[in-house]
């Protein structure tokens, strides 16, 4: 809608100023110049409203094109002008009508317009729900194409007006913590198994009690991921940090304060966990006073991957840095950091929307790279990427990979041995499927979740042989149920993701070993899997 309405106003900037050109000289050229400048004009303008002879003889060319191109440049105006009154009625009317895959975001807050704004930039379909009329980015997201819906998120009219049934994505940022749940609860009868709802928690307590029980607990409609958003900015600056260097660190200096700095320090530590690696956090005593020891009564774990420095080891070749408050003051840490002659990197992380320091980072070193976690957290790549479940999914495609390689198979024999962004989404959405299905799992063998402390054991799940089997059986069957409910069917050639065709839509007892070994393998790649979220199992004895 936003782009046609693009169009025809560019239509009529266009073609308007043409056709009075062409218009003025055709007819000037008409009688040999004969015609007055000022008659010539008159005549141009009534092109406009398709006054002209129609038996000249031998028009010129450029009356000739002028005739078209008037009435033309006057439609797209009148297209244009009837878009930019109606076009919030027909966009509404699209979403009743055809609303599929589109991003619902309930309220406004500084998260909800930011992602509004980068989701319609790449034109995906935005529908937004705020309680209140007078919001001053209503207008805004409003010019940018998306549907806006105002009222009381809590009531599940709204909702459905807004078609959260058929929503890919629904953010909750109401901006308050008791609202948002109660959304959340209007939502768990209104949405479908494919829909992940994610909403804000800020008080970091209710969010980290939350964010386990989530993945424990399995529902029948909709999947839940309970964000806080210094835990998204974290990650977001850990993604960059790591893509910037092309390798993990084995060993960094630290230098931070505040909640920002926590979340950082927690997540850094068990993102290295969960590669297996062994690296070591260096820490100044103020650093470890402010941001470690209020830490350790939840995280005694901590104590073994941070070491006390005054200053950055010469194993430490990387710097970090998180500072609350002005971004002139975490600069001049970094300088002082950057300073040594072994580090070659010092990343900063900026809340900042910008992501733009107070003082200019040309030519004050090379070495410092600022990071606008403010901002980044919120690109959708990276919002909806971090979602527990989107890491699972992602985990677990990993891990299949590694373990098919192992046993000597190839992308030549397996289509499916790709990176997670070449998978089909058909197979992405069979991976999440399995990663909101791991709560079942939890619970059949009476799990639960304690917070990643070391890594993940590379052996099979702490279950017996028999446990191990009926799981691989009952995994089996869901992937099955949940294929044949995405309309895959049977056949004996190989798998097409595209046709929905499957050779393994099969009973157990149907499959020969190998396959039956992936399913063992999927079950055994839930600790991994947890590991990528932050959370290890603690598996009863009788297992």
């Amino acid at each position: 809608m936003g782009t046609l309405n693009r169009v025809s106003v560019w239509l009529g900037v266009i073609l308007v100023p043409l056709s009075l050109l062409l218009g003025y000289v055709g007819y000037r050229d008409l009688a040999d110049a004969s015609m007055s400048r000022t008659d010539a004009a008159f005549g141009a303008i009534q092109l406009f409203f398709m006054e002209t002879q129609t038996d000249l003889d031998d028009p010129p060319v450029a009356l000739n094109i002028a005739r078209f191109t008037a009435p033309l440049s006057l439609a797209a105006a009148t297209l244009a002008a009837v878009l930019a009154v109606a076009g919030q009625q027909i966009r509404r009317a699209l979403v009743r009508w055809r609303g599929r895959d589109h991003v619902v975001l309930v309220g406004l807050s500084e998260t909800g317009t930011e992602l509004a704004r980068a989701l319609r930039e790449r034109d995906q379909r935005v529908v937004v729900l705020e309680a209140d009329p007078a919001h001053p980015s209503l207008a805004e997201v409003q010019s940018r194409g998306a549907v806006v819906v105002t009222g009381d998120a809590r009531q599940p009219g709204l909702l459905r007006r807004c078609r959260v049934d058929t929503a890919q994505q629904v953010v909750v940022t109401t901006g308050s913590d008791s609202a948002n749940v109660e959304v959340c609860e209007a939502l768990t009868h209104l949405v479908s198994d494919d829909t992940t709802v994610h909403a804000a928690i800020d008080d970091e307590s209710l969010w980290s009690v939350l964010g386990r029980v989530q993945i424990e607990e399995t529902s029948d409609t909709g999947s839940f991921d309970f964000f806080h958003a210094d835990d998204r900015k974290a990650l977001a600056f850990i993604d960059i940090v790591d893509r910037s260097l092309g390798a993990t660190a084995s060993a960094v200096y630290f230098s931070a304060e505040g909640a920002l700095a926590q979340r950082v320090l927690i997540r850094w530590c068990q993102r290295r966990l969960a590669e297996g690696t062994s690296g070591t956090v260096h820490v100044s005593s103020a650093t470890y006073a402010a941001v470690v020891d209020p830490l350790l009564a939840t995280q005694p774990w901590l104590t073994s991957v941070v070491s006390t420095d005054a200053t950055a080891p010469t194993t430490c070749t990387v710097g970090l840095v998180c500072r609350e408050g002005s971004d002139g003051r975490a600069l001049s840490t970094a300088l002082e950091i950057a300073g040594e002659r072994h580090v070659s990197d010092v990343f900063v992380c900026s809340t900042l929307p910008t992501g733009r320091a107070v003082l200019d980072l040309k030519g004050v070193s090379e070495k410092i790279h600022l990071v606008p976690a403010g901002s980044a957290f919120r690109e959708p790549d990276s919002f909806f990427g971090h979602s527990w479940i989107e890491l699972m999914a992602t985990a677990r495609h990993e891990d299949y990979c590694a373990t098919e390689r192992l046993r000597g198979i190839t992308s030549a024999d397996n289509s499916s041995l790709v990176s997670w962004d070449e998978l089909p989404e058909s197979l992405k959405d069979s991976n999440r499927r399995f990663a909101v299905a791991v709560g079942s799992v939890l619970g059949e063998i009476g799990a639960g979740l304690v917070p990643l402390s070391a890594p993940p054991e590379s052996t099979a799940m702490p279950v017996s042989t028999e446990r191990l089997e009926t799981l691989a059986r009952q995994e089996h069957d869901r992937w099955m149920d949940d294929l044949v409910r995405d309309g895959w069917t049977y056949s004996s050639g190989p798998k097409d993701p595209e046709r929905k065709t499957h050779p393994l839509l099969v009973g157990w007892d149907e499959l020969d070993e190998p396959e039956r070994e992936k399913d063992r393998d999927a079950i055994r790649a839930i600790p991994r899997m947890l590991a990528r979220v932050g959370y290890a199992l603690d598996v009863p004895a009788t297992c």
